[in-house]
């Protein structure tokens, strides 16, 4: 199923940089449109927490422009001078992230979407996998002035938002075989390969605490493995399956597939690309321990074929008609709503200068 994370996902994407009631946004005020005058206050009645658009109905805060525009700041590079105006600079911006989820969410609400606990449950997990422990997840969020029921809230209000983005695109048909030669045929500057090696690999692991002499075993014995190969006592395939310990790719006969050059150690890379293919490269050591490749082939570098390219093509060709049905989509949407500005960007970083 296609995702579009930089609409669905944005907000929480920065974890617990927003409320529930952050997901209450709107949208800017309409091209040519002057804004009314003064902001009427908002359900509270802090001074900065005035109402600076109105989509729908539905009310934006002065909070929730704030931390819409720190979101972005975080994605935005801005030189020294520009940072003093950050919050005019970017409010723009901040803006059409709100109208966007906003118009997404109604017509989520519209739809009567619901969402399955277990996907709400499973997010939540995701954003505390991402602390040591369930007591620092909560420190943070009480440190953000986020309780867990509004962040359940806003992961429901951003999964119920995927579901109307996804069908939105559903009926999107995927890219055709034309289309993917024409692209390749056009853009063959897009498909370049770096030299590639197949290869296979037995290796033994060393552990830190190994002292000189327990590595020196752990060498010799891969050196009796490939000398073993040498006088075919054994295949390579065979002594990896026996000995490996990559436990991956040893039951595959250590065969690690097409690996780019840039991928490997300094020195295996060196000895993987130096090495006659069928031939195998000396023991060598690397940072875990010690390993024994075989080079079955070396691949030049060069330009991918369209076999090789087209799932890439395929791939970007069908998120490029997609984002199309979605920009046409919220169009639509933004052409129905109801927007009522209360404040300009030049107003908003007067009442808020950059910190």
């Amino acid at each position: 199923m296609f995702r579009w994370p930089s609409i669905a996902l944005i907000f929480l994407s920065a974890a617990l940089g927003f409320t529930a009631s952050a997901q209450q946004q709107a949208a800017p005020a309409a091209a040519g449109e002057k804004p009314a005058a003064p902001a009427p206050p908002a359900a509270k009645s802090n001074e900065s927490d005035l109402v600076v658009v109105r989509i729908s109905g539905e009310p934006v805060t002065e909070k929730q422009v704030l931390a819409n525009i720190e979101a972005l700041s975080t994605q935005t590079l801005l030189n020294p001078e520009d940072q003093k105006n950050r919050n005019v600079l970017l409010f723009k911006g901040a803006m059409d992230n709100i109208v966007t989820i906003t118009l997404l969410r109604l017509e989520a609400r519209k739809r009567n979407l619901t969402v399955d606990k277990a996907m709400i449950d499973q997010q939540m997990q995701q954003f505390a996998s991402r602390y040591p422990s369930k007591e620092e997840f909560q420190k943070a969020m009480a440190k953000q002035n986020v309780s867990e029921a509004g962040l359940r809230k806003s992961v429901e209000d951003n999964l119920s938002i995927q579901q109307v983005i996804d069908q939105a695109v559903k009926d999107v048909p995927p890219a055709t075989d034309e289309e993917i030669q024409k692209f390749y045929d056009s853009n063959p500057e897009k498909f370049p390969l770096p030299e590639r090696a197949h290869i296979a690999r037995i290796f033994l692991q060393a552990a830190p605490t190994s002292t000189p002499d327990e590595k020196a075993e752990i060498r010799k014995k891969l050196e009796d493995i490939r000398a073993d190969i040498e006088a075919r006592k054994i295949t390579f395939a065979e002594a990896a399956a026996k000995f490996s310990q990559d436990a991956t790719h040893a039951q595959n006969g250590g065969d690690l597939g097409l690996v780019s050059r840039g991928q490997m150690g300094k020195e295996i890379e060196e000895s993987v690309f130096g090495t006659i293919p069928g031939s195998l490269t000396p023991v060598i050591k690397n940072e875990t321990g010690y390993v024994l490749v075989k080079v079955i082939e070396l691949k030049p570098a060069g330009k991918a074929t369209l076999e090789e390219a087209k799932p890439s093509i395929r791939n970007y060709l069908s998120q490029v008609a997609r984002q199309s049905a979605l920009q046409k989509f919220m169009k639509d949407l933004k052409s129905k709503a109801v927007i009522e500005p209360f404040m300009t960007a030049e107003e908003f970083g007067k009442r808020h200068p950059a910190p």
